[in-house]
């Protein structure tokens, strides 16, 4: 009696694990159509196609597969999200992006999907592209004793005269991603047009440069519906000066400010 009920049990898991691959593979069929219909779309051709609602649908299912699966990056590669970096530690995040040419001066609209692993190896997932649109290309670990704290640095086109440069602390707490985190002043990231962005993981300091002054935007402008009041505190004695530059450094728990 007891080997026969060990049997129906590993028959119910074999048939469990079947049903589970067979929903992650189908729902990867969908996630790589819809992002190969991006990746073609035209707005001269279908003006009318609401490229957004498809492409947050296809985060939404691209979320749900990466906390499901340990696939490698080449099968994700695949589908059509392209890894844009790793943080090569514990948490083992990762970034995956796929995107639509919108056809006007901001070109590519890129949507990232991050990835990571709770202390127990445990994958979870979550639609950065909900809070900002960024080809992130860059990670460092963030020297916070106790805490995951991580700086993303990437790039987004803006229109004709702004190329977007973003710079955004997450932490990573167990099963939970934290994404608003007052580390520059009371916001959690910062995006500045033309601003070319260094951080020295050693000194933890972080450099803003702008090389010509011609080229700056009000930040009131740049970060629309956001109040930056503390934030001007921060860099805009740097940023407003000639060259546009200033310095920060993390003090272990945000972004303060380093006098020239």
């Amino acid at each position: 009696m007891k080997k026969l009920s060990g049997f129906v049990c590993m028959y119910l898991m074999v048939q469990l694990c079947y049903a589970q691959n067979h929903i992650y593979h189908s729902l990867a069929s969908e996630i790589k159509k819809s992002i190969s219909f991006a990746a073609t779309y035209s707005y001269n051709n279908e003006p009318d196609y609401n490229i957004d609602s498809l492409c947050l649908a296809t985060a939404k299912k691209s979320v749900k597969l990466l906390a499901n699966t340990n696939w490698t990056n080449v099968n994700y590669k695949a589908l059509g999200l392209r890894l844009s970096l790793t943080s090569g530690d514990r948490t083992e995040i990762k970034i995956f992006n796929f995107g639509y040419d919108c056809g006007g001066t901001r070109r590519i609209i890129t949507h990232p999907i991050i990835q990571w692993k709770n202390t127990s190896g445990k994958t979870f997932a979550y639609n950065l592209s909900s809070n900002i649109n960024c080809d992130f290309n860059e990670i460092y670990k963030l020297k916070s004793p106790g805490k995951n704290r991580y700086l993303l640095i990437g790039q987004e086109s803006g229109d004709g005269n702004c190329y977007q440069s973003v710079a955004y602390v997450i932490e990573i707490r167990g099963d939970h991603l934290i994404i608003d985190q007052p580390a520059f002043a009371d916001l959690g990231y910062i995006n500045l047009c033309n601003m070319e962005f260094d951080f020295d993981s050693k000194t933890q300091i972080l450099r803003g440069l702008l090389a010509h002054a011609s080229l700056r935007s009000d930040l009131d402008a740049l970060m629309p519906g956001v109040k930056t009041e503390k934030l001007k505190t921060l860099i805009g004695k740097g940023y407003y000066s000639e060259p546009s530059e200033f310095s920060l450094r993390f003090d272990g728990q945000k972004f303060v400010k380093i006098e020239r």
